[in-house]
């Protein structure tokens, strides 16, 4: 039975992507240590996503802080979930998901396995990937927009993020949708 796990990575933050990847577990070597990707170093993740990149199937998707805006934030992570299994090169049997709920529109079974990240090798390996690649994604952001320290926080709702959002305003990548931005009323001069 070919099974993929998937996990998505930024369901909360405050800016940038959600971002999914699905992990299809083959012939290769495993390595060792892959765990649910928040209890791992970021030194451990790169390290431990270059080697399943490498030896495993992997398909990564993006769902855009506008399609959020268009869709909700479950309605998206569920489009990019399905996005990710239908990229895979090989269809599974079987596609469990981190969490709650599953998506549509796909040729498998699908299951939902809350803190899957924790109990399944695929979804801990697909949380790895899925994180390494959005924390990349928002470290090159911060090239384009800085100030608001993406490279730190990576679009997440902290204090010196909230304090950037108070005296930069919004920007294009930030969750329109999403509070305190809503409130907001300006943007930053790069986004208007």
């Amino acid at each position: 039975m070919i099974v993929a796990g998937l996990d998505e990575v930024g369901y909360g933050a405050l800016a940038g992507p959600v971002v999914v990847a699905a992990v299809i577990i083959g012939t290769g070597p495993i390595p060792d240590g892959i765990d649910d990707s928040k209890k791992l170093t970021p030194r451990k993740r790169e390290n431990l996503a270059k080697e399943i990149m490498l030896h495993h199937q992997v398909a990564i998707t993006f769902a855009c802080p506008d399609r959020i805006a268009r869709d909700n934030i479950r309605q998206a992570s569920l489009w990019a979930m399905a996005q990710a299994i239908n990229m895979l090169d090989t269809s599974p049997d079987i596609a469990l998901i981190d969490g709650l709920y599953t998506p549509t529109g796909v040729q498998c079974k699908t299951q939902a396995i809350v803190r899957g990240d924790s109990k399944s090798l695929p979804i801990a390996a697909a949380s790895i990937v899925a994180k390494v690649c959005r924390d990349r994604h928002m470290i090159r952001m911060s090239g384009t927009y800085p100030g608001y320290g993406f490279e730190q926080h990576v679009g997440y709702g902290t204090k010196k993020h909230l304090e950037s959002l108070t005296r930069l305003g919004a920007c294009r990548i930030h969750r329109r949708n999403f509070s305190p931005i809503r409130d907001t009323t300006t943007s930053c001069i790069s986004c208007a």
